[in-house]
């Protein structure tokens, strides 16, 4: 597979390469784990010292969940910082062209139908059944959040992880190691330390090294909390939204593609309950927690292989770009 010298940052060819975007990366990733630290149990302590009855909803939440909306917050403040650095500032350079139209509903109805499948396998298993309090209104108006969730989730994920993150990658190594190392960082970030620990610390107890606690908590929940099959899931996401950025070449289809998952998951999957025959093949509602929807990804992750390789740039390409 040749590089695409479009995806590569700091204006380098499709020859050249640099590490510069990873040790960024590794300083944002390492950087807002420890500045979450002060910044949630600043949170913490205001919320508690307000509320120390405990009787609203912010005091509920446990100290864990503070610390990873801290950290995603000094994500979001640094994200600014990272993508001047590699010079992305505007929508055509973070991957948006044309066409939208064609692409966004071609991608969307990909999405759409790849979930689909997931749940027509699951059903046909038993795993699944629809609700049986199901009602139409409650259908319908819950297609809108739906969709709503969609898009805000797609447009995010997709120009922070294929716009900035993959191509960090992607200019440091060659396309085939580049789409498996960054598909692994968008797995390990799917893991997060348990909120239910400090649940036995009074809220004033709580200090700096329970946040730190966390702090490590967080690095090593792949290893503390593993789950090969989400694992497997969420890493097999992530090669088939790099697949889909590689082939159109358009950030669009990979946000149309998330959104159909996500809309088809939020509108459709609601409908759904599941049943005492679901097991570690079959899975749940919740989608990547079994062996089904690791087939059905692998699936898709072949034939998009076929047609990466099989794209004029990729014929005419040199074996040492692969």
């Amino acid at each position: 597979m040749i590089r695409n010298e479009r995806h590569t940052l700091y204006g380098l060819s499709a020859r050249e390469y640099s590490p510069k975007g990873l040790w960024l990366l590794a300083l944002l990733y390492l950087g807002s784990l420890v500045a979450a630290v002060f910044v949630s149990l600043l949170a913490w302590h205001i919320v508690h010292y307000l509320d120390p009855e405990a009787n609203g909803y912010l005091a509920n939440k446990p100290y864990p969940r503070y610390f990873d909306r801290a950290r995603w917050l000094c994500v979001l403040f640094l994200l600014p910082y990272l993508f001047w650095q590699c010079r992305i500032n505007s929508f055509k350079a973070v991957g948006f062209t044309k066409p939208f139209a064609s692409t966004a509903s071609k991608w969307f109805i990909y999405g759409f139908c790849m979930i689909l499948l997931i749940y027509a396998g699951t059903y046909t298993l038993n795993a699944i059944e629809l609700k049986p309090e199901l009602a139409l209104g409650g259908f319908l108006s819950n297609l809108d959040n739906a969709i709503l969730a969609g898009v805000l989730i797609g447009l995010f994920e997709e120009i922070v992880f294929r716009g900035l993150v993959f191509r960090m990658f992607y200019t440091a190594l060659k396309p085939i190691p580049a789409i498996l190392a960054s598909s692994v960082f968008f797995a390990i970030l799917h893991f997060k330390a348990s909120s239910t620990s400090l649940e036995s610390v009074p809220p004033i107890d709580i200090g700096f090294a329970d946040g730190f606690n966390i702090a490590f908590g967080t690095i090593a929940a792949l290893v503390t909390h593993f789950d090969f099959t989400y694992l497997a899931a969420i890493f097999l996401v992530g090669v088939v939204l790099h697949q889909a950025f590689l082939i159109t070449n358009n950030l669009w289809a990979n946000v149309a593609l998330h959104t159909g998952w996500v809309f088809t998951i939020k509108g459709i999957g609601d409908i759904f309950q599941t049943t005492e025959a679901a097991n570690l093949f079959t899975g749940t509602t919740r989608v990547a927690d079994g062996y089904w929807v690791v087939i059905v990804l692998l699936a898709f992750t072949a034939v998009f292989s076929l047609i990466l390789k099989s794209k004029p740039e990729a014929s005419a390409g040199i074996k040492e770009h692969t």
